[in-house]
């Protein structure tokens, strides 16, 4: 697709190409003979001559074919019938197009999944190989964009890598249940013996529908583009953190800035997270594709026709854009720095204040946690109100905290056995599901 030179996927342009969906039409009509042929139901040399006298036939033979007939498959069929000496009668016989087209695009589907899924667990390793990295780098930890609490840096990239190892079992899922059909007009068999369709599909290695019409149902297809859409999502959900922690006034993430690249016309100094905001922005396209798959579900009664023209858009495009989203995420990983220096001072920029909830949980131990509660509360609005003084300073002078207790409040290695424990059961996980 030339609309997304700058974002699209080598592999995903070749699956849905035409060149390889005509192949599959192919690959298709011998597997229904190979069915035929297993069941006795026809000279196994049928099956056998088609396989090894494949004609060579193009994408653009079957269009132009196709402005004669105004129909897809019957144009493949005609091309390929004239290439053929001998068995051509046995091409398409019982058959309706959306057997066939319906199941190459569950075999593209299929195609395009395993490729996602394979760049999904290449972002996962590197996510997890930066969350090692910065294991124990405090930073601090925000809600609402406020300091929380401290945090560990590296618990960033360990969150997401589980949220897409989440999406990479459901994309897993849904690959191994991708149905296809082979049950004619309608569905109900008219000129098939149903027995042909289990043997068809499980040589092609898809699922087989208690009930179809004369199509797959598209409340089976609808799931695949909600997950391709969430894991841009989670993707999106890292973008946007790499975005903010580039912010001037934080500075603890920078994206690669290659020699000679240029952040502003006007503003020589500028890096901007240009690559970043490019992951945000495609995710928005991608969701948007999701109504357009519910959309397809309503169709009339057996069958219309009006979900393949979007199909034929919706679905290698947004494979397309999460294929691209994914290789260019490992890429940022992969070249981003990440500044633990800059951490540590974003910490004490904030006078402290971060520290008040371990401040409470050593005081409430004294008196109680409703009056500590307070108590905290009363010198953290100091530091508020000041803007002068540190927090830890003010804990000093209130005389309610020995030196021991200070040094707990501020010392945080407590907490590196509960990162550890978060750690393991992340990898349990991440390995446990991959098997």
């Amino acid at each position: 697709m030339d609309i997304l030179s700058r974002y699209n996927d080598e592999r995903i342009e070749e699956i849905w190409s035409e060149e390889n969906r005509y192949q599959l039409f192919y690959d298709v009509e011998l597997a229904y003979l190979k069915a035929e042929a297993d069941l006795e139901m026809i000279p196994s040399e049928v099956f056998e001559y088609l396989k090894d006298n494949k004609p060579v036939f193009t994408a653009e033979e079957i269009k132009a074919e196709e402005r004669i007939t105004r129909h897809e498959v019957v144009a493949f069929i005609n091309v390929i019938s004239r290439k053929l000496d001998r068995f051509t009668e046995y091409l398409h016989r019982g058959l309706t197009s959306s057997d066939i087209m319906d199941t190459v695009f569950s075999l593209q589907l299929k195609q395009s999944l395993a490729h996602v899924i394979d760049l999904t667990a290449n972002v996962i390793a590197e996510l997890v190989k930066r969350a090692n990295e910065f294991k124990y780098s405090s930073c601090a930890g925000r809600t609402h964009g406020v300091h929380a609490e401290p945090y560990f840096f590296g618990l960033r990239f360990l969150t997401n890598a589980v949220a897409l190892k989440r999406s990479e079992m459901d994309l897993l899922s849904l690959r191994r249940n991708i149905p296809g059909k082979l049950s004619g007009a309608l569905g109900i068999y008219t000129n098939l013996d149903p027995k042909v369709e289990t043997s068809f599909l499980s040589i092609l290695d898809l699922n087989q529908l208690p009930v179809t019409t004369q199509i797959v149902p598209r409340d089976t297809y609808a799931p695949i583009l909600f997950s391709l859409s969430l894991e841009g999502s989670i993707l999106d959900k890292l973008a946007e953190d790499m975005r903010i922690l580039q912010m001037t006034e934080i500075s603890e993430a920078q994206e690669e800035f290659a020699k000679g690249q240029a952040g502003s016309s006007a503003m020589p100094h500028k890096r901007n997270p240009v690559r970043w905001e490019r992951v945000s922005g495609l995710s928005r396209v991608l969701r948007s594709q999701v109504i357009v798959g519910l959309e397809n579900v309503p169709l009339w009664f057996e069958r219309d026709i009006s979900h393949s023209s979007t199909e034929r858009i919706v679905y290698p495009l947004s494979f397309d854009l999460l294929s691209f989203m994914l290789r260019e995420v490992k890429s940022l990983l992969s070249n981003s720095t990440f500044d633990a220096h800059r951490m540590q001072q974003n910490m004490a920029e904030s006078k402290n204040l971060l520290f008040s909830s371990r401040a409470l949980a050593v005081l409430q131990e004294k008196m109680g946690r409703e009056e500590a509660y307070k108590k905290v509360q009363e010198l953290s609005r100091q530091v508020w109100d000041n803007g002068t003084q540190d927090f830890i300073t003010i804990l000093e002078n209130s005389g309610l905290f020995d030196g021991h207790e200070l040094t707990s409040i501020t010392d945080l290695s407590d907490l590196h056995s509960k990162i550890d424990l978060i750690y393991e059961r992340a990898e349990e996980f991440i390995n446990e599901s991959s098997e």
